[in-house]
C-alpha cells in the first residue's frame, strides 16, 4: 500500500463528518482537495468528488435509515426534478471548459457561504409551515450538482425545512442525504462519456492510492455526521461552515487562471 496519500483519511472523517451534520455537499471541500493539493485535472476532480460523497453519503443513508430520519414522501417528490436537472447538467460539463466549471464553482461557493453567514447573524425572517414542492428550485438544485458537483443541499434544505410533512430538524438532513446520495449516482454515471472513461483508466493507479485512504474515511464520517446533529449547536456550526466556504472560495478564484489548475 503506498501511504503517501494517508493524510487523507483523518482530513475526510473530518469533512465527512461536518457535512453530514449540516446537510451540505461535501465538494465544497472535496474539489479543492483534489485540485489544489493533490492537483488532478479539473474534470477528474469533480468526478471524484461526486464518487466521494456517493460512499459518505451512502454511508450517512444507512445511519439516517436507522434513526428513522428520512421522509419518503419528500425524497421521491423532490427527486422528480432533481435527476432530470442533474443529467442536464452533467451532459453540459462535456461542452464547457474545465477552468470556467472551477471558476463557477467557486462563485457559487462564496455566494453561498456570505448567504448562510447573512442569515445566521442578520436576517430574522421567520418561516411559515407549508405543503408546496418547489420543482423549480429542485430542477435548478439538481443541475448546479450535475454541472459543479454541489449545490443541492443548500437549494433543497430550505425548500422542505418548514414542510408540514417535516417532523424534526434530522428529518431534514436526513431526506436530503438520501436524495443528494441517488442525484450524485445519476451525475457521476452521466459524465461517464468514452473520452473520460480513458482519462480515468489512464490516471487509474493514483486514483486507487487516493481512494483506499478516502472511501474508508467517508464511511466513518458518514456515520459520525447523523449522530452529532442531534446535539451540535447549529448556529455555531453554521456560522464555522459559512467561513470555511469564503475561504475556500477566495482560494479556488484567486487560483483560477493563475497557472494554479
Amino acid at each position: 500500500m503506498d501511504l503517501t496519500y494517508w493524510y487523507l483519511f483523518p482530513l475526510g472523517i473530518i469533512i465527512s463528518s461536518v457535512v453530514m451534520s449540516a446537510g451540505i455537499s461535501g465538494a465544497n471541500f472535496w474539489i479543492p482537495v483534489y485540485l489544489f493539493i493533490l492537483k488532478l485535472d479539473p474534470l477528474i476532480s469533480f468526478w471524484l468528488a461526486l464518487l466521494t460523497m456517493g460512499f459518505g453519503f451512502g454511508s450517512g443513508v444507512i445511519r439516517n435509515l436507522y434513526q428513522q430520519t428520512i421522509n419518503w414522501y419528500l425524497v421521491k417528490k423532490y427527486l422528480i426534478p432533481t435527476i432530470p436537472g442533474a443529467i442536464i447538467g452533467s451532459l453540459l460539463t462535456y461542452y464547457l471548459d474545465a477552468e470556467l466549471l472551477v471558476m463557477i464553482f467557486g462563485i457559487f461557493v462564496f455566494i453561498y457561504g456570505a448567504y448562510l453567514l447573512y442569515n445566521t447573524l442578520i436576517s430574522k425572517q421567520e418561516c411559515q409551515q407549508h405543503d408546496s414542492i418547489h420543482w423549480k428550485y429542485g430542477f435548478a438544485a439538481g443541475f448546479l450538482k450535475g454541472l459543479i458537483a454541489t449545490g443541492l443541499g443548500k437549494i433543497i434544505v430550505p425548500c422542505i425545512w418548514d414542510h408540514e410533512r417535516i417532523k424534526n430538524p434530522a428529518e431534514v438532513i436526513g431526506s436530503t442525504v438520501l436524495i443528494i446520495f441517488i442525484v450524485d449516482i445519476v451525475a457521476a454515471l452521466t459524465r461517464m462519456n468514452s473520452s473520460f472513461v480513458t482519462a480515468l483508466m489512464d490516471n487509474s493507479p493514483q486514483l486507487l492510492d487516493i481512494m483506499i485512504f478516502v472511501v474508508p474515511s467517508v464511511l466513518i464520517g458518514g456515520q459520525l455526521g447523523p449522530m452529532a446533529i442531534k446535539n451540535v449547536n447549529k448556529k455555531a456550526l453554521r456560522i464555522y461552515i459559512s467561513l470555511m466556504l469564503i475561504l475556500v472560495s477566495f482560494f479556488i478564484l484567486g487560483n483560477v487562471g493563475s497557472g494554479g489548475i
